[in-house]
């Protein structure tokens, strides 16, 4: 990581050409679309660089409309696909620089998510219906999926409607929010670590354990949630989905400081990881880890945490 953060700010034209290089890995389906966010963090984190992040921010966001539109996306999705993915960790890298901490960052992006999808919600007179399409498409390829299972002599075949209810949880405004929160806190981390590496310094691991969404979000959380659930709102039920998301986040950030306070070994860090991704225990553990990231706000946990740690080792001593 270091030598790769020195190659690319060592001089213009490797800036540029990292820019252009990040975004078009960025438009691919590698799951990295926060690559060439991760440069420019890094580019505003350094004192001084060959190119400046705004600079490098630009061209970025071209390369990646213009990658779209190539592949037959409209103009307007391009755009705004090339901004969400550049502007967000432009602005992070920014706050970083002046020195804001990542959590402060975290709590810029989450409101910023949350902006974007009240105007979602102010301009569009169907927001759900943008994505009827895929959704329909998603239920289809479910549907085919269960037909499969039931012809294996699973015996399991499930309704239209709970499937197209199962593709609407995945496809939506509140999943786009959340992407576009995950995807700016990922490009600060990684751009945080790679600085600390030209640094010789460990910056990401102490900022990302004290990642806080704040009671101020909470509450507002706390509040769209009710709604989402009493009234049905569009907007109340897909910001409830982007806090869930936000407080996962949260949680992850309490299992690292958990590790550091009780020095657990990494295996157990890399497993819960893992069960993030395995269908049945990721429903368990993104729920746990999101109630605990939620209640952090209201009952600080990591210093009780550090304090339970402590008095175990004098007990040990």
């Amino acid at each position: 990581m270091q030598s790769l953060a020195e190659w690319l700010t060592a001089s213009r034209a490797r800036v540029l050409l990292g820019a252009v290089v990040l975004s078009f890995l960025a438009v691919t389906p590698l799951f990295v679309t926060w690559l060439p966010g991760a440069l420019l963090v890094l580019l505003a984190l350094r004192q001084s660089t060959p190119v400046s992040e705004w600079a490098a921010g630009l061209i970025a966001a071209a390369t990646a409309a213009w990658l779209l539109l190539s592949v037959g996306a409209g103009a307007i999705p391009a755009l705004l696909v090339a901004a969400g993915l550049i502007v967000p960790p432009l602005l992070a890298g920014r706050l970083l620089a002046r020195g804001g901490s990542l959590s402060l960052a975290f709590q810029f992006a989450t409101l910023a998510a949350v902006a974007m999808l009240v105007i979602v919600h102010l301009v569009l007179s169907d927001p759900p219906g943008v994505w009827r399409p895929f959704v329909e498409q998603l239920a289809g390829d479910l549907d085919r999926m269960a037909t499969m299972m039931s012809n294996a002599g699973s015996g399991w075949k499930p309704r239209d409607a709970d499937l197209r209810d199962a593709a609407s949880a995945v496809v939506n405004w509140g999943v786009v929010a959340w992407l576009l929160l995950f995807n700016t806190i990922v490009a600060a981390a990684v751009g945080l670590y790679a600085h600390g590496r030209q640094l010789k310094q460990a910056l990401l691991g102490p900022a990302f354990r004290e990642i806080s969404a704040g009671r101020t979000l909470a509450t507002v959380a706390l509040v769209v949630s009710l709604l989402s659930l009493t009234l049905k709102w569009d907007f109340a039920v897909d910001s409830s989905r982007l806090f869930a998301g936000a407080f996962l986040l949260q949680g992850l950030a309490l299992l690292h400081a958990s590790r550091a306070a009780f020095g657990f070994s990494p295996g157990w860090l890399a497993a819960a990881y893992v069960l993030l991704f395995v269908p049945v225990a990721a429903l368990f553990v993104e729920s746990a880890l999101a109630v605990c990231g939620f209640l952090d706000n209201w009952i600080p946990l990591r210093p009780r945490l550090a304090a339970l740690a402590a008095k175990g080792k004098g007990g040990a001593g």
